[in-house]
């Protein structure tokens, strides 16, 4: 029987051991007791839930909620988004401890394994930074963790980013820092401690508990050189530490996970499963760690980008916050329940938007790679409303299935999608600044570079509609500046970002364009609708955005429905919310009869589900049967 060894028993190893032998592997866990400083660290709700999902009792480690903050004026409380704190010596053991119950034979000596998963930390590899963590007592530091990100001076070419982070534990906190350049650890603690009391100053109050922490940082992940004739390697040998933030436990927990499902997939075959590894590894964690080289100069425009929309909760900032710094991604912070399909619908739908999320990464992941990481996230664990689907339903109605190139298409059309978010919302006032002024330049350079690439793939795929997608996007620019000069129309926006899908779906595989284009035209309406429905009652909207900043950023349908053009949050009328409400409901049952005169029943079906999830907030409860 195959057999496999993992060397090192740290959380990656671990992981790994105990997939493998719950999955009936004979594997041995290669490590010795780790006796160095005790201190905490984060594990985030994604890697809990892989932890939980192999038997491992989380419910001790519950969730805090998260800030992420550049200065005192730019902090922002992450809806959705967890890290739990644990002490890193409890963790160890832990999931030692529950790998051994699985079957894995703990030992400290390495013997020989046709499978090898090396998870023996970064010393594996070349390191580019140091991290360091320490505890700490005194005040109360409140209930969230605190992640203050800092980037380089703006006029600084070679200046390399730094992550701070604070979570409170009982009797104080514990403190760490990440950089990658090479900094001494005490002077790097004690530029965290710093950056944090901006934020708060009662962290200048608290006191060391216990010596510091420290070690190499490297982001310098590939998945060819995680994949070697050596062993797969793992967590930090693999370099899977997320460059913003210095956070290594989610990249360690997933890629053990990844490597043990690898093996179980190629048992008698250790090249097979190192190819399928490297395959796994390029899936997950594209564009959110790169090589090194990328980490020193790509993600230099990252930071800008970041900090530049540090203070914004304009939508396209908010996800771009979320998808680069979080291990949750976009997906898993939708604000939203998943859309639920019928499980033929489901399986028609997702190989589709598979090949359409493999043709968004190859467009970006080369010049700008933490765009990637928009369509790296599992989006098919959590389906919800994208432009794709409704292109797949208008489509299918004309024919079985998707041609050579649609994908393509779709894909095009969601790029256009997030471009065009990007200039939704009001432009940045130019400042004079040293250097380039990123506050400015940043919606600019990912809008244009976004567009760019989707009309790119327009002319590549499907040259015949490049005249209609240079047209839609010419009526997203003009029907925009019709809302910033008149203050009205935004439903106008959304109507052409839904229906030019539909629409085009339907006329590439021969069904009625016309009545496709109503159904979208309409379920643009809905959704700005029901979206200021969730914002007049202080609920998450699909945007990400608050009151405040729809009505500001012009992207709401209240100036039109209540013939206020220049309203704001602070000045709206007693009846908003009701106007909102009936207004939304008025636009679902619109909806409702144009879907109704879909002749397709795949289509109608698919649609009516995107429908109904839209307008689930605005819609009446269900009275007894």
């Amino acid at each position: 029987m195959s057999h496999a060894v993992v060397v090192g028993a740290g959380p990656a190893g671990a992981v790994a051991a105990a997939v493998l032998a719950r999955a009936g592997m004979p594997v041995v866990l290669a490590g010795r007791e780790d006796r160095g400083p005790e201190y905490d660290v984060l594990l985030s709700g994604p890697a809990r839930d892989i932890l939980r999902s192999i038997g491992v009792a989380t419910d001790d480690w519950p969730l805090r909620p998260v800030t992420i903050a550049f200065d005192a004026g730019t902090s922002h409380a992450v809806p959705e988004a967890g890290y739990a704190v644990v002490d890193s010596r409890v963790l160890r053991e832990t999931l030692r401890e529950h790998a051994v119950r699985c079957g894995a034979d703990y030992r400290p000596t390495v013997p020989d394994a046709p499978h090898v998963v090396l998870a023996g930390g970064a010393g594996h590899i070349a390191g580019t930074g140091v991290s360091c963590a320490r505890r700490f007592t005194g005040p109360a530091a409140g209930d969230r963790v605190v992640l203050r990100l800092l980037a380089p001076p703006a006029d600084d070419p070679r200046g390399r980013p730094r992550c701070a982070w604070l979570a409170p534990v009982p009797g104080g906190c514990t403190i760490g820092a990440s950089a990658l350049d090479a900094v001494p650890a005490g002077e790097l603690m004690a530029e965290a401690v710093e950056a944090l009391a901006e934020l708060d100053p009662r962290v200048r109050d608290c006191v060391p508990d216990g010596p510091m922490a420290s070690g190499t940082l490297s982001c310098g992940f590939g998945p060819g050189s995680a994949a070697g004739p050596g062993g797969l390697r793992v967590g930090d040998a693999a370099g899977l530490v997320n460059p913003f933030t210095g956070e290594g436990l989610s990249g360690a927990v997933q890629s053990g996970r990844l490597a043990a499902r690898a093996i179980l997939s190629a048992r008698d075959d250790p090249v097979a499963a190192r190819r399928e590894y490297e395959r796994s590894l390029a899936a997950a964690f594209v564009g959110y760690f790169e090589t090194s080289r990328h980490a020193a100069r790509r993600y230099h425009l990252t930071w800008r980008v970041l900090a530049a929309g540090a203070g914004s909760e304009h939508s396209f900032h908010v996800k771009g916050r979320r998808a680069i710094v979080l291990p949750e991604g976009v997906s898993a912070l939708a604000g939203a329940e998943p859309l639920e399909l019928p499980a033929a619908t489901r399986a028609r739908v997702l190989p589709f938007l598979a090949a359409c999320d493999e043709v968004c990464l190859s467009a970006v992941r080369g010049d700008w790679p933490f765009l990637a990481r928009m369509f790296t996230v599992d989006r098919t664990e959590k389906l919800l409303l994208r432009p794709a689907i409704g292109f797949f339903a208008a489509l299918a109605a004309g024919r079985d299935g998707p041609a050579r190139g649609d994908a393509s298409v779709a894909a095009a059309i969601e790029l256009a999608t997030l471009g065009t978010l990007a200039f939704v919302g009001p432009a940045a006032t130019p400042r004079e600044v040293r250097g380039v002024d990123w506050e400015s330049a940043t919606t600019v350079l990912a809008g244009d570079y976004l567009l760019g690439q989707a009309s790119r793939l327009i002319a590549e795929a499907a040259p015949g509609l490049a005249w209609s997608f240079s047209d839609w996007l010419g009526e997203l620019t003009s029907l925009r500046a019709t809302v910033v000069t008149t203050g009205a129309g935004a439903e106008a926006v959304f109507a052409s970002l839904f229906e030019f899908p539909l629409r085009i779906g339907a006329a590439l595989g021969g069904a009625d364009a016309e009545a496709f284009r109503t159904c979208g035209a309409t379920l643009g309406r809905l959704f700005l609708r029901v979206e200021d429905v969730l914002a007049l009652r202080g609920d998450r909207t699909r945007l990400d955005t608050t009151l405040p900043d729809l009505l500001e950023g012009r992207i709401s349908a209240l100036p039109e429905l209540l013939a206020l053009p220049g309203l704001t949050a602070g000045a709206l009328p007693p009846h908003a919310l009701r106007v909102a409400v009936a207004a939304a409901r008025e636009a679902y049952a619109e909806f409702e009869q144009d879907g109704d005169r879909l002749l397709d029943p795949f289509a109608r079906g698919l649609l009516g589900a995107l429908g109904a999830w839209v307008a689930a907030p605005v819609r009446p409860p269900a009275g007894p049967a």
